[in-house]
């Protein structure tokens, strides 16, 4: 596009002259030459619409190929014949020979890998366009033909011609529909797997390989189920998508058998008859669940109609409690007999693999995780125990843990029903209830987890423990405590520590056997920045191998949960997924469990759009298989001369200087402005959480706290202002320390070269001439400046009324005081990573002009909207809206809401009384009776139209950083 190569290039002409003139920004010099075209006509919005479109377009498809070669290898042969080739090796022993069977079936029938499916809002894109980039990635369509050039070039003018934002009916519901896609493509990606496995077996172990059942990786699923946040998610709804997610398996597993049926032949009666017993049980449970769907669907436990729909259906469910299917273990026996009524191999294997589903997945397509916060869990047991303050309060924490002792000695299970939930007005016991219902009615052949938000004491996991016994659940529900904060990732060993010193819990993980423990990467790199998060959480890792180890519960499975999100503020590094698994779950780590002997499973989880696009596309799905598969099963090199770990008393250093640099952000009023006075509007909803408004009033903006932004947001408005501060803040002054002994460490140790790659990625991705345009945007002096050289008269008295309302504001000095420890900082970093930059993850030269050339046109019609706000006339305050609160929220990009307000202010069309009908003639015509178009068609409607257009800007610079938040 002629249009972008032009701008492009005046972009590089003025970075050039900034070497000259230091007091230059290219970024603003750029908007402003966008802004005075508009004004002479020399463009118009259709013309910057259109860049906006080819910005984006290009952005989409390098998205598409960065996407591809962070997975590596996404052709399924290739990716079978290397599954091959390690499973393979899995039946070898050192010295060639074939490993004994009983050895190997235990390698692949142990769970060793989770993939957690959540809903944190990163949905950026439509379905459509997710799965339009994930064909392009894949090179190959859905169905496995290659995608042609014809067949590109279609797409994205498919692409090219919608609008890249989320779908717009972004509830729950759609994130829920877009996670089964996701899981089911994910699914299918395992059964390929298994199905090269039992080749490989059926090789190696012609005699035995039928009997194998691999379980190597589970699928698990929180999305209807996360109530940490969340109090518009009834327990109905958490049901319903848990009904969605078993009635989806069902009809898989009614699919499989059908089509294994059809290839059996007519004189196989024993087999056909077996068959036929499967697929009518299967069947019947379809029937039954899709009833419930129905009826939870709708049913509101907050009115008196909802209630009365829930008692009807709870007592069909009861009435026919004899013929549910509730476990899989049947099915699964009725496989096995058919397995034992065939020879034919091919046969066999099919059946191997439908046994595998079942034992792995259950009845569901994927395992439950319900998650609630520490809080919750207090209040619950806050009466029963006589809580009068923190459990950690050293004055009253053993009284506490007495009491609640005492509270499980005596424990006995009760009975509950529907009813019980609908009375229960305590979340934690009215969740307890549900999945006892769940347990009871639907699935109890596989485990459900018990995820607590916030935990940093155990107290929480004991009281949890005591509910889950007395609702009768805790023999099928894992109790995961969630360490996110720097208090619970020092504290957190010690915690499990002291759990497992407790005899109710010790005797509760034995008889599960696992401990369980959730990490939070996204949380964690807020509070503390990301790199130093990442080491956090692998020193609390190490912990908690040596307490395991020390408990002596040799049967006990360590099981590990990282919540990491895709971008690098949130714990994903960007170096590959090879990279990406290794940086939560480390060599030096898995190396040390195998010494210590204990046993190990590994989640990670998959959030929200930006995840799932992993799996919207089957190939790509198989590749993410192929490579977890790889990192869990082979086995990993000696880390000990890796000098990361010997250098502690640098490393420690290192970190220490990145984390007070965060911390004293995040304890910044300053730093909230920043993060708020704009960001938040830059961005569409990107999930089903409601969002508040941010400020209608500048007075608010002085109380803004970067805590009041989750991780998401807060990672997603630094991306769009340009400068990735959570992800390299405090970096350069680490680095600055001791640069040489930073590049000496960098050159010698791999963990520590991919720690930093979080940080050179950032560094590439960021440009502080882009967020100090942003600020500047606010300032009123920049607009007085700009006036006295514009020589249209009417512009420049805008202009200076305009920096009247900003005068007021202390926005632009509050953000130029956090700006400029943030610029010094990115100094200092930039020279410290002069000699490595290129050599680590980084955005490539192109991608980092697209971006500048983005935030220039952003920051252009930003002005624009600005200055048409000069134009709103005047109006009573009738509304209870007064011009200057109007202004206010413009200034803030809060358009929409303002402009809505306008257009009722100032109607297009006016309901009139027809004079002419009271039978004398009147030529005087009421004010009231006007028509606003002109400020609805010259001011209202192109704000809201550049509005659009801001917001567009947004998408595209997700597409060119990889990522959306």
């Amino acid at each position: 596009m002629p249009l972008a190569r032009e701008l492009t290039q005046l972009l590089k002409r003025y970075e050039k002259s900034q070497r000259e003139d230091p007091f230059a920004n290219p970024i603003q010099h750029l908007a402003l030459e966008l802004s005075r075209r508009l004004a002479d006509g020399k463009l118009d919005i259709r013309d910057v619409e259109g860049l906006i479109g080819h910005l984006t377009i290009e952005g989409f498809s390098h998205r598409a190929a960065r996407l591809g070669r962070y997975l590596g290898e996404t052709g399924p042969a290739a990716n079978d014949a290397a599954l091959r080739a390690l499973f393979h090796g899995l039946t070898r022993d050192a010295k060639g020979g074939t490993v004994p069977f009983a050895a190997f079936r235990r390698r692949v029938e142990s769970e060793a890998f989770g993939a957690v499916f959540t809903a944190h809002p990163t949905f950026s894109l439509s379905g459509a366009l997710m799965a339009d980039l994930a064909t392009l990635a894949a090179g190959r369509t859905a169905d496995g033909a290659p995608l042609t050039e014809a067949a590109k070039a279609a797409l994205l003018d498919r692409a090219a011609a919608v609008e890249h934002r989320p779908d717009e009916d972004l509830s729950l519901a759609r994130e829920h529909a877009l996670s089964l896609d996701a899981i089911a493509n994910a699914r299918a990606a395992l059964g390929r797997a298994w199905g090269v496995l039992l080749d490989v077996a059926r090789d190696a172990y012609p005699e035995d390989w039928r009997g194998l059942t691999p379980r190597l990786v589970t699928l698990a699923s929180w999305v209807g189920y996360d109530l940490d946040g969340r109090s518009d998610i009834r327990w109905t709804d958490t049901l319903h998508k848990r009904l969605l997610v078993q009635a989806a398996q069902l009809d898989h597993y009614l699919s499989e058998v059908r089509a294994i049926r059809s290839g059996v032949p007519r004189g196989a009666a024993d087999l056909l008859e077996t068959l036929d017993l499967l697929e009518s049980r299967v069947a019947l449970a379809i029937a039954q669940i899709r009833d419930e769907v129905a009826a939870f669907a709708v049913a509101d436990p907050g009115s008196a109609a909802g209630r009365e729909q829930i008692r009807v259906i709870s007592q069909r469910i009861h009435a026919g409690q004899a013929l549910r299917l509730t476990e899989s273990a049947s099915l699964i026996a009725i496989v096995d007999r058919a397995l034992e009524r065939t020879e034919d191999p091919d046969l066999s294997r099919r059946f191997c693999l439908l046994r595998a589903e079942l034992a792995t997945h259950g009845l569901g397509a994927a395992h439950t995780h319900v998650r609630i916060n520490a809080t919750q869990v207090h209040n619950a047991i806050r009466k029963a125990v006589g809580m009068v303050s923190d459990p950690n309060d050293p004055r009253y924490r053993q009284s506490y843990l007495d009491r609640l002792n005492a509270l499980l000695d005596a424990v006995e299970p009760m009975s509950v029903n529907f009813g019980s939930l609908l009375a229960e007005r305590t979340s934690v016991k009215r969740l307890f209830m549900l999945l006892a219902q769940m347990l009871k009615y639907n699935d109890r052949s596989a485990p459900i987890r018990f995820l607590i938000a916030e935990s940093e004491s155990a107290f929480t996991c004991l009281t949890a423990l005591y509910y889950a016994r007395l609702f009768g659940v805790d023999g099928m529900v894992d109790i995961s405590p969630l360490f996110e904060t720097e208090k619970a990732l020092e504290n957190g060993s010690r915690i499990i520590e002291q759990l497992l010193e407790n005899p109710h819990y010790r005797d509760y993980v034995r008889r599960r056997g696992r401990v369980c423990v959730q990490t939070g990467y996204s949380d964690a790199g807020r509070y503390l920045g990301q790199t130093p998060a990442g080491a956090s959480i692998e020193r609390l890792r190490l912990r908690l191998i040596r307490v395991i180890a020390k408990a002596g519960l040799p049967d006990v499975q360590l099981l590990i949960f990282d919540t990491h999100g895709e971008s690098i503020g949130r714990g994903c590094h960007p170096g590959g997924i090879a990279d990406r698994l290794s940086y939560v779950d480390p060599p030096a780590t898995r190396a040390f469990m195998a010494e210590q002997g204990v046993a190990f499973k590994q989640e990670v989880s998959f959030q929200g759009g930006d995840g799932y696009l992993y799996f919207a596309h089957p190939d790509l799905a198989y590749a993410v298989v192929t490579r977890i598969l790889h990192h869990v099963l082979v086995e990993v090199d000696d880390t000990r001369d890796d000098p990361f770990y010997d250098e502690a008393s640098y490393i420690r250093e290192f970190f220490t200087t990145v984390k007070e640099f965060q911390v004293r952000l995040m304890e910044s009023r300053d730093y909230g402005v920043l993060l708020q006075a704009l960001g938040p509007n830059l961005l569409f909803p990107s999930g089903s959480r409601a969002t508040k408004r941010q400020h209608e009033d500048p007075g608010e903006l002085d109380h803004a706290m970067p805590t009041q932004l989750r991780a998401i947001p807060h990672n997603a408005i630094l991306m769009q202002l340009g400068l990735l501060a959570n992800s390299v803040g405090g970096a350069g002054a680490a680095i600055a320390k001791d640069p040489e002994r930073f590049r000496e460490l960098y050159a010698a140790s791999p963990r520590f070269r991919q720690l930093v790659g979080i940080i050179t990625y950032g560094a590439s991705a960021s440009n502080p001439a882009a967020m100090k345009s942003y600020i500047d945007a606010l300032d009123p002096g920049s607009w007085i400046t700009r006036a006295a050289a514009t020589g249209d008269r009417e512009l420049a008295d805008r202009m200076v009324a305009l920096s009247g309302h900003l005068e007021p504001m202390p926005v632009c000095e509050r953000q130029s005081r956090v700006f400029r420890a943030l610029h010094k900082d990115f100094i200092l970093l930039r020279e410290g990573l002069e000699s490595v930059a290129e050599t680590s993850p980084h955005v490539d030269a192109a991608s980092r002009d697209a971006l500048a050339v983005l935030h220039a046109v952003r920051l252009a019609l930003i002005q624009e909207i600005f200055l048409l706000a000069m134009r709103i006339p005047e109006f009573s305050s009738r509304h209870n809206l007064t011009l200057k609160q109007v202004i206010a929220r413009v200034l803030h990009l809060d358009v929409l809401p303002a402009v809505q307000s306008l257009e009722e202010i100032f109607p297009l069309t006016e309901d009139t009384i027809a004079v002419a009908d009271f039978g004398e003639a009147a030529t005087y015509r009421s004010d009231e009776s006007q028509n606003y178009q002109f400020e609805n068609e010259r001011i209202f409607r192109p704000m809201r139209q550049i509005y659009g257009l801001v917001r567009r800007v947004s998408a595209a610079v997700v597409h060119r950083t990889g990522f959306f938040g």
